[in-house]
């Protein structure tokens, strides 16, 4: 089978113009840079989200390390560190109306502030049944 060469006869639709190229380039740029962008942004955003899970981890083992027991608390103003955020916990005797206190549980309002390392804060109020000292 003979080869024939390529024509030469100046056809226009042979191939793309310079114009063509660079408009293709240029699309082909704008769409990296959208793709680079939203990358970045879920990565900031999960690295946020993660951020905010250990603030608020933090936050329930703090809880839990104040007031351990179901037993009254040994002081009012607990204080402490876990996770390497620094927490701050105080309880409050809860207002309630037409208590009659004979149950054998005492609820304490408790407000908890949770700092973590990077400055990002946590405060909460919460509400735990503590067991009536015996009176004497």
């Amino acid at each position: 089978m003979p080869r024939t060469p390529p024509s030469q006869d100046g056809n226009p639709s042979a191939g793309f113009t310079l114009l063509e190229t660079l408009v293709a380039l240029a699309i082909v740029a704008v769409s990296l840079v959208a793709i680079a962008t939203l990358m970045g942004s879920s990565a900031r955003g999960s690295r946020k989200l993660e951020q905010h899970v250990a603030l608020v981890q933090s936050a329930y083992n703090a809880l839990w390390l104040a007031f351990p027991s179901r037993l009254p608390p040994p002081s009012p103003a607990q204080s402490g560190e876990t996770m390497a955020h620094v927490w701050r916990a105080q309880a409050q005797p809860f207002a309630m109306d037409g208590a009659t206190g004979t149950s054998a549980w005492v609820p304490e309002k408790i407000m908890l502030q949770v700092r973590s390392p990077s400055g990002a804060t946590l405060e909460l109020e919460t509400v735990r049944l503590f067991r009536r000292q015996a009176e004497r």
